[in-house]
This record gives C-alpha cells, structure tokens and sequence, in this order.
C-alpha cells in the first residue's frame, strides 16, 4: 500500500514537474496573454500588449462614438458620448490582462494558469465621466435648442404705442438631465445601439412684461433736432446720418440696463451701410467710413439730457463743431470715444428716431416722473478763445512772393457746460456738468523762398549792345523837340490807365 501512495506521489509530482516546466518555458517566449482571457467581449489570448490595445481601442472608440438622442421640447439633438466628455477610464486593464497567471511562485502561477483554460477570466472596459464635465458639455451641445424669454416690447404707430406681449422660454436643466444621461449609460444598454434621453426642460419667465410698458407715455420726455446740408456733395455724410438714426431708433433701454452707441454702430465698414466722408484726424478734415455719424451722437445726447437720462461716458471732439453748441457735442472715435448711456428710471425707455431732409431728430419716452412745474435747460460758457495762428512752409519751387492758403484752421476753444433747473419759472439750480477743450488748428500757408520770376516786359525787352548803330527811327525820336516826347509818353500813359 505504501508502495502504491509513493508510485501515485510520484506521478503527481511529475505532472506538477512538467506543468511547472511549461510555465517557466512561457515566460521565456514573448510576453503574451494567456488563453482564456476576454477584454470587453474581445478574445486577446495570445496577443502581445500592443495588439490587445489596438482591439480594445477599436471597442472604446465605438462604445464613444454611441449617439445619445435628446429630446428637447420639440427639438431633437443627438450628441456622442465622447462629446459629452465620457472617456476610457481603466486604460490600465490591458497591463493587468497580461500580467494573468504570471505572478507570485511558480506553483500559483502554476494554478493560476490552470484556472484560466479551465474558467478563463473576463476583464470589463469601462467609461465614465465627471459629473461637472457632463454637465458642461451637455450644456454646450444644447444651448442652442433653449428659447430666450422676452420682455414686452414696443413699436411706434401713428397713434402712439403698440405694446407687444411678452413671451415665456424654456431651457434645459442640465444638471437633472445629466444624471438621466448617466443612469442612462450605467445601465443595461446594448453597445452600439443609440441611447434615448428625454431632457428636463424648466420654463422661464420674462422681466418685463405689459403691465410694465403701460407706464410708458407718449409724450417724449426729451426731444432735441440738428439741421445738416443736404446736395451732392454732402451726399456720403446724409447717408451716414441717416444709417446711424435708423440703427438707434426703436431701440429699448430696461431699467438698469447700459447702451454704447458704438456697440450699436460697429463695425464700422460698407457691408454695415458706412461710406467714406469728412472726419477730423489730427487736425485736418479727412475721409473715413462713417464720417458725419458724432451729429447723430450728439444730436442723441442733446436728446438724453433733456430727457435727464443718466449719461455714463461721453467724450467732446478734438475741434469744435457747428450743429450744436460748445461742450454740448459727443463724439464717437474707434473704440476710445463713445457715448454710454444708462437708464436709472423705473420703467424702460424707448428712443425714437426720425430722418428727414436736411434734420435729424430723437426724442426719448418712459415714465416721466417729474413735477409738471420743473424743467431743464442746458446753457454753454464759452471761457477761452484761442485764435488760428499761420504754420508756414517754405517751398524753394515757388519764386519769391508766392503765397498760397492750404487750409484756413480752426479756432480753439474752451468751453463748459451748465444745467439749469427751473421751477415755476424760477431758477432753483445750476450745475456745472463738464468742460470741454476744442484745439486750435492752425491755418497752413506755403510760401515761395525760390528766384523771383522776370516780369513779361523783362523777358520780352531785348537788351542793345551800345556799338550797334542806332536805327532810323530812334535817330527822329532823339532829334525831336523834348516837350514832343513828354506829350507821347503823358498820351500811352493815359490810354494805358483806360484800358485797365
């Protein structure tokens, strides 16, 4: 009997010999996977690292590429998982799938081995994402299907104001809607097949509606008007004019809301409807697009301040102007000079304005709630007044006595701006609102520095050499009477003077 246990002892030990001895060859061949083993579904027994991480990235690309299908009210957006920020989150699978059944003693790899061919072992692929990351990118992909609530708005008729209702919005609660998305991808769900999610939609509620418009009335609570020149010439300038009247008309200011005229009027090119006209550029008259748009701007600004309209920036021209008075202008410049405008009433304001032939006008509506016995007005100082002096140039092509005016410059001044209020009639304040500074262009005149020019008679007298014989004719003048001579001379000399 004990002989039969050795014998059986012995077998065993040659079969855990040579299983042991296989192992120990496998591991000196190329470092494979081992049969048996599945990653995600695929069948990597055999494959070398590289090859295992082809084939499982094929899988993660398409698990990725899987379309989510949103329904967003009546809307329909369809989005990858991977653009909704999910991604392979156990790329360190393939690394512990090949290390299978080759850890620890040779006996338990022995049996881990052993395991393997007889149950094998499947490793699952699994992507994920961050919650805020999904939030995000869901609400990027989506943003475009959510409806903007509107206020109430208004148009001009001529019967006053037509008010037009407010209208309720939607947008998608994305917060919610992710969750739905994530239950949605954690759960039983056929790879490949499109995923359905219906999203979360919240309504939202205007700010403004009509009961809020019908405070506002129809008279203006400020008007103002400036004239310009209207025929060929002028033709480039009136179309700027009338362009910048009709970008700001109907615009609606809500309370507490800010309005940048050149965020109105930008950008400044021939597709917006701007054309090249006189503008002033360091001292000179100059064409740019949009040249005549500051009698626009200053025509609304007049408006606003007798509207008591809150007035954040405004900024006076480099030269004075003439349609309106000093230190009550506002130009508009590049991105440097604007005019801001803020509305610091309790209902919104609406800005009317109206193009004619040779005027411009705007006029501002809200809730006027100032006593009936109070008004404005707005009185410009004129404190110094800086006269044109000459900037000569000398010009060596020109004779001696040439003068020629380029250009006639401009006056400089300074100038500040009062408001003045009334009540009854009576003034009860005057408040210095700002002082403007208009520079002094100089009058440019070029003058000659060359050799004076010989007068015609200079040029055309020939000179006699004093050996030349004199000719018949001047032999009878010398030998005439002096008194003769003198009465010829008095004679041409008179018929010349008639002539002129």
């Amino acid at each position: 009997m004990k002989w039969v246990k050795g014998v059986l002892l012995l077998a065993v030990c040659a079969v855990f010999a040579a299983g042991a001895t296989q192992v120990y060859a496998a591991e000196q061949t190329e470092d494979t996977m081992e049969d048996g083993i599945r990653i995600g579904g695929i069948d990597v027994g055999g494959m070398n690292y590289q090859k295992a991480e082809k084939a499982v990235k094929e899988v993660v690309d398409q698990k990725l590429s899987t379309k989510v299908r949103l329904q967003i009210g009546d809307n329909v957006a369809k989005v990858s998982l991977k653009k909704l920020g999910y991604r392979w989150s156990d790329n360190y699978v393939i690394e512990e799938a090949i290390g299978a059944g080759k850890k620890g003693n040779i006996i338990k790899r022995f049996k881990d081995r052993l395991a393997l061919q007889n149950h094998g072992q499947v490793y699952d692929i699994d992507i994920s994402v961050k919650d805020q990351n999904l939030s995000d990118n869901l609400k990027k992909q989506c943003e475009a299907y959510d409806l903007d609530a509107q206020n109430a708005s208004l148009k001009f008729t001529g019967n006053g104001f037509e008010i037009i209702p407010e209208q309720n919005g939607y947008e998608v609660d994305y917060k919610t809607t992710s969750e739905k998305i994530r239950e949605c991808v954690d759960g039983d769900w056929q790879e490949g097949a499109e995923l359905s999610v219906s999203a979360v939609v919240k309504t939202t509620t205007p700010k403004y509606t009509e009961k809020d418009l019908e405070k506002i009335s129809d008279v203006a609570m400020g008007s103002f008007s400036t004239t310009f020149t209207v025929g060929g010439p002028y033709e480039n300038r009136n179309m700027n004019i009338k362009n910048g009247v009709e970008k700001m008309d109907g615009k609606i200011l809500y309370p507490g809301e800010t309005l940048s005229c050149n965020e109105v009027y930008a950008p400044w090119t021939e597709e917006n409807g701007w054309y090249p006209a006189g503008t002033y550029a360091e001292g000179e008259v100059v064409d740019s697009l949009g040249g005549g748009i500051c009698q626009v701007s200053s025509t609304l600004y007049n408006a606003l301040l007798r509207a008591e309209i809150t007035v954040i920036e405004r900024y006076s021209h480099s030269m004075s102007v003439s349609y309106v008075e000093r230190a009550a202008d506002a130009a508009l410049a590049g991105d440097y000079k604007d005019l801001k405008f803020r509305n610091d009433t309790d209902a919104p304001i609406y800005i009317r304005g109206i193009y004619e032939s040779g005027q411009l006008t705007f006029k501002i509506y809200g809730h006027d709630t100032r006593p009936e016995n109070r008004s404005v007005e707005y009185v410009s100082v004129t404190t110094k007044t800086i006269p044109v002096k000459d900037k000569v140039t000398k010009d060596s092509s020109k004779p001696k006595g040439y003068k020629s005016v380029e250009s006639d410059g401009h006056v400089g001044y300074v100038a500040e701006l009062y408001k003045v209020v009334y009540e009854d009639g009576e003034e009860v304040s005057r408040e210095k609102l700002h002082t403007s500074t208009y520079a002094m262009s100089p009058r440019k005149v070029i003058k000659g520095t060359g050799t004076e020019e010989k007068t015609t008679e200079e040029k055309t007298t020939k000179e006699k050499d004093p050996k030349e014989k004199p000719t018949e004719k001047e032999i009878k003048e010398a030998s005439e009477p002096q008194t003769t001579k003198q009465t010829k001379k008095t004679a041409k000399k008179g018929t010349t003077a008639q002539d002129e």
